[in-house]
């Protein structure tokens, strides 16, 4: 996997991003305001978006959100390469520290419908944490 950060608020893969996040069984668990979003993650200083590319393809994104010591994240596998491993790869790249982000916890917050999320963070050695309404809250120690 490649690993690319999105830091222009004019990238040119944010159309193609943007259409993925349109999508109804993406934005059932992923909603952004796009007036304001892109400005967010390029011009925060602890946040972090990146754009994830196999063999040349832009299959997904992961956005990180740094607070202390903490990093809060999401991954959004692109349905055309779901089922592929790819968020295993990302997750596995992502605990082996391979993006240089200085953290020593992982929070995810899913949705409890969202089943093949819930099985690829659990099998990736993230533990159940407790719930807020539909959010299951899942840790990994670094």
């Amino acid at each position: 996997m490649i690993y690319t950060r999105l830091t222009d608020i004019n990238d040119k893969d944010i159309p193609q991003i943007l259409s993925v996040y349109n999508i109804p069984s993406v934005s059932r668990y992923v909603s952004i305001d796009e007036d304001s979003y892109w400005k967010y993650v390029t011009e925060t200083p602890n946040v972090f978006f990146y754009k994830v590319f196999d063999n040349g393809n832009l299959v997904a994104t992961v956005h990180f959100e740094l607070n202390d010591s903490v990093m809060y994240m999401d991954i959004v596998v692109f349905p055309q390469y779901q089922n592929r491993g790819i968020g295993t790869s990302i997750l596995k790249d992502i605990k082996n520290k391979s993006l240089s982000l200085d953290y020593s916890e992982i929070s995810v917050s899913i949705d409890e419908s969202n089943i093949a999320s819930i099985k690829l963070f659990e099998k990736s050695g993230f533990k159940y944490v407790g719930r807020e309404d539909e959010l299951l809250d899942y840790i990994y120690h670094a």
